[in-house]
């Protein structure tokens, strides 16, 4: 198992507890920032190096409801590093990912989206919400961006034959750090969501 993000020692921490809790686990940290293009780039570089399958390719790393900021490619924040680092990193891993699959075991890819995105509206005309910034808005547009790209990345893999098969999947309300720019309120409301329906 290769585990990726962009702090070193909250990897490295988790590779310590996977190793812990499994004892026979063979897992390690590498470096990617997906909010830097080059960093992706990199990630996938030193991933290649190994000449190591990838069976399952887990798109997890998000932000939400971020104060209005710019990836280093000049990207908002939500879009940037929800989206764009998420389809990119996909689709230079997907050479490795279709040679990996076989007839009885599909590649896997699989990525976290959220509920949010029944209400996301993809602006084209301001893909990088300039005209108006709404956090709310821009983080329900990027994972109905993650879901269009799903379902479209699945119909070219089944057109061409590939054994790899692409999901999107909701976590559901999950107490994570992504809720750290969340307005108490609103993390109150959720929490009792959650107690009262999906226990």
């Amino acid at each position: 198992v290769v585990t990726a993000g962009n702090s070193e020692r909250d990897g490295q921490e988790a590779v310590r507890k996977i190793q812990e809790e499994t004892l026979t686990g063979k897992v390690e940290f590498l470096y990617c920032d997906l909010a830097s293009m080059k960093s992706i780039r990199q990630f996938v570089q030193r991933f290649k190096a190994k000449n190591c399958p990838l069976h399952v390719l887990v798109n997890n790393a998000g932000v939400m409801l971020v104060p209005e900021k710019k990836t280093e490619d000049g990207f908002e924040e939500h879009f940037g590093l929800n989206y764009l680092g998420h389809f990119l990193l996909t689709n230079l891993l997907l050479d490795t990912l279709k040679q990996s699959g076989t007839h009885s075991h599909n590649a896997r890819i699989i990525t976290v989206s959220s509920a949010t995105h029944y209400v996301g509206k993809l602006h084209l005309n301001d893909l990088q919400s300039r005209c108006s910034y709404s956090p709310h808005g821009a983080y329900a547009q990027s994972k109905l961006a993650l879901v269009l790209f799903t379902y479209r990345l699945q119909h070219l893999l089944t057109a061409n034959g590939s054994h790899v098969t692409a999901n999107v999947v909701d976590p559901g309300v999950v107490n994570t750090e992504l809720y750290k720019h969340v307005f108490w309120v609103v993390k109150l409301a959720k929490w009792m969501t959650a107690w009262l329906f999906f226990k």
